[in-house]
């Protein structure tokens, strides 16, 4: 996603556009995404990419929201921040059309609505263990109870440091531990 390679990409996404109704998943390669999609708060239409190959749908509610968003694109240099960001191949930002600016703005949104309920996942998962990012993927260790039970215990404390210190140790360039609870359990990070 080339908004999201970018930091202005990634705040006028984070800003400006909001989801209802996302399903993802489905289709013959199980990457079709369907969604309603909002520009400041007001809805503009839906976006359905049916996860069969070919053009995705984005049908906006009138004439007029269509215009609404297309002006919202245009003033925010979305071609611009993609050509920037993996669509140089059509060597002049004139190529990229309206329509692959709004599926690109909206794909991003989705990625990032996915992001965040993995991230969600992954946090619940850190209470009962400790977790780190490799590559695209989540690794780590879990307990059968909660860290939080666990300090309750004769010498909890150490044990979960220990556990904490010896992965951290072993993580490679580019791995980071994910939890955000551990400080607030009394782990020296």
């Amino acid at each position: 996603m080339a908004l999201l390679s970018s930091t202005k990409g990634m705040e006028i996404v984070k800003k400006h556009i909001t989801l209802k109704k996302v399903k993802t998943g489905f289709g013959h390669d199980l990457c079709g995404a369907f969604a309603e999609f909002y520009l400041d708060g007001k809805k503009m239409g839906y976006f359905n990419d049916d996860g069969w190959g070919g053009e995705t749908d984005i049908v906006f509610d009138s004439d007029t929201h269509q215009k609404t968003f297309e002006t919202f694109l245009t003033k925010n240099n979305v071609a611009q921040i993609m050509f920037e960001n993996g669509w140089e191949f059509l060597r002049t930002v004139s190529k990229i059309n309206l329509h692959d600016q709004a599926e690109e703005i909206i794909n991003s949104a989705i990625n990032l609505k996915e992001e965040e309920k993995a991230e969600n996942k992954v946090q619940k998962a850190c209470e009962k263990g400790i977790y780190y990012k490799s590559g695209s993927s989540y690794k780590g260790i879990t307990f059968k109870i909660p860290l939080k039970a666990i300090l309750l215990r004769k010498e909890g404390l150490e044990f979960i440091q220990g556990q904490y210190d010896k992965m951290k140790a072993s993580l490679k360039n580019g791995e980071y531990i994910v939890n955000k609870n551990l400080e607030e359990l009394g782990i020296r990070i």
